[in-house]
Order: C-alpha cells, then structure tokens, then sequence
C-alpha cells in the first residue's frame, strides 16, 4: 500500500515548510488528488489515520481530501473540457484530445491552523 509512504512523504513536506510550534496548531490538512493519481483516497485516509495516531503531532490533525475531476484542454480549440467515462473528447469541436491539465496531482491544498 503506497498510501503509507505518501502519507509519511505529506507528514515531512508539512515539517519541512512550518516549525514545530506551527505544527502543534495544525488542525487539518485539505489535500486535492485527482482521479488519475494512481492514490486511492479512501486508503490514504485509511494510512494516515494509522500513522498519525502513532505521531503526536498530528494525532488531533484532520485530513480532508477533494477529489479532483480529470480535464483537458484541446489542441485545436483550446476548450477546456471536464472528461466523463474516460473519453477525452472536446466537448466544443468532439476531437480527440491528450492534453490532460487537471486529474493526475496529489497536492496540499491548504493547511489550517488554531489561532
């Protein structure tokens, strides 16, 4: 299960950019994956509440995660199309297209914190 690493990789991006008094405030973490990150957010959510419960200072963090739609946007239009049952087709001129803009990131998003 991958989602563990990815959930120890976010856990060290957040330690990385904030101090440890910063971290102490954290309440939630927004993350935004698409639906061809290869990262299935239920087993993510699943990874890190087992690895936060065992990290003290993530223990009362919450993680929120937004599924992102897959989008593309046409070579020969520029249309940006929201892509449904996997079919990259434009939906202003029906060509195909393989410029995928949004649908394969895993991002931090936003993190909150206690004031």
């Amino acid at each position: 299960m991958h989602e563990t690493s990815i959930v120890h990789s976010i856990m060290r991006t957040l330690e990385m950019e904030f101090e440890a008094e910063k971290i102490q405030k954290m309440k939630a973490i927004h993350l935004k994956v698409g639906l061809l990150s290869n990262i299935e957010p239920r087993l993510l959510h699943n990874a890190y509440q087992a690895s936060h419960m065992m990290n003290p200072h993530y223990q009362k963090v919450d993680l929120h995660i937004e599924s992102t739609p897959i989008k593309i946007q046409c070579e020969i239009c520029n249309h940006v199309t929201t892509v449904k049952n996997y079919r990259f087709i434009c939906d202003n001129c029906e060509r195909p297209s393989k410029n995928l803009i949004q649908g394969e990131e895993m991002l931090i998003h936003k993190v909150e914190f206690d004031d």
